[in-house]
């Protein structure tokens, strides 16, 4: 495990609200030199910790809806689960591929969707290739997705930052060029503007204005780093709740929103839970505090709970690769047109 001290935590933290923001703002903001922070965030890159960077999308706005499969296998061994995962990984409708550490499934996928009927389609198309290695399933939608950012990596007493993923959205209307774009920003979402807007064959005056335009519509939320927990010591728990009182939800959400340790909470149509929330702690003992102290406030109104925990995290891209929408890269296209 990898020890990282206070000023890593603050530069992790600064990343995590903006990873967009230039090295000279966060040296600002952590009080070191712009040539530190620059040297420790390599560090970090090398070491694992940082994996990447993605943006934050909301995929709902451009029309599309988030599908979820859980999946419990049967008569798989490791390698076959490596392989399942790495095969949902390369698909370009998933945006997330997790493994699980529980009892009840061994790994969760979701999926890009038009509609209910596509979702299904998708879903048919995994059981029928996996049917002999699978012993149940669970299927749901997101009518609500709560991210925060990860206050517990600072010193500092600062309000959440809060998005908001609806299930779904009154379009946006968008076109190639935003497609190149976010795809290219999914990829790496620290990629300095002029290196963006190569990737996505625009000039670097017409990708800032995307990105303005984007963002002020709230199809660009944010821009995250993904982070390797388990080289630092972090534990990302799940916690799925079914209510006796659903009138206690928006008191429930606010709750979350307040802990520095809690960062996304979801609500689902499907899949048998009516409020869910994830974690990050550094021991179980931690997460007994805070899901005890959840408990505590909250007991009248939740009927029953159960736990686990992410294991590996194999996919993040909130917004996929312009082949998922029929496309192929923009410099593939221009070689077309030549």
């Amino acid at each position: 495990m990898l020890t990282l001290d206070r000023k890593d935590r603050e530069i992790l933290y600064q990343l995590d609200l903006d990873a967009r923001q230039p090295n000279s703002r966060i040296a600002k903001k952590v009080r070191l030199s712009k040539e530190v922070v620059g040297y420790r965030i390599a560090r970090m890159e090398r070491e694992g910790i940082i994996q990447g960077y993605y943006a934050l999308v909301d995929i709902t706005k451009l029309g599309y809806l988030n599908g979820r499969v859980f999946i419990k296998l049967k008569g798989a061994s490791p390698a076959d689960e490596l392989a399942m995962v790495e095969e949902f990984a390369r698909e370009p409708r998933s945006w997330w591929v997790n493994s699980i550490s529980g009892s009840f499934a061994d790994m969760g996928i979701a999926y890009w969707v038009k509609d209910v009927a596509d979702f299904h389609a998708v879903k048919e198309e995994l059981l029928n290739k996996y049917r002999g290695k699978i012993e149940s399933y669970r299927e749901s939608f997101y009518s609500g997705f709560h991210v925060w950012r990860r206050n517990y990596l600072s010193a500092r007493e600062e309000a959440p930052k809060y998005d908001l993923i609806a299930g779904s959205s009154r379009p946006v209307e968008f076109d190639e060029e935003d497609v190149w774009l976010l795809s290219a920003l999914s990829g790496n979402a620290r990629m300095p503007l002029v290196e963006l807007a190569k990737a996505a064959g625009l000039s670097v005056n017409t990708a800032k204005y995307r990105l303005k335009r984007l963002e002020k519509e709230k199809v660009l939320l944010g821009f995250r780093p993904k982070i390797g927990m388990e080289k630092i010591g972090v534990y990302w728990y799940k916690v799925e709740f079914q209510l006796e009182d659903n009138s206690k939800k928006k008191a429930m959400l606010a709750y979350f929103g307040a802990h520095k340790n809690i960062l996304y909470a979801y609500e689902s149509i499907g899949g048998g839970t009516e409020l869910e929330m994830e974690m990050e702690v550094e021991s179980h003992e931690e997460f007994r505090k805070v899901i005890d102290g959840f408990r505590t406030k909250f007991a009248p109104a939740i009927r029953t709970y159960s736990y686990y925990m992410w294991s590996a995290e194999h996919k993040i891209v909130y917004f996929p690769s312009a082949e998922f929408f029929g496309m192929g890269s923009r410099r593939q296209k221009k070689v077309n047109k030549e």
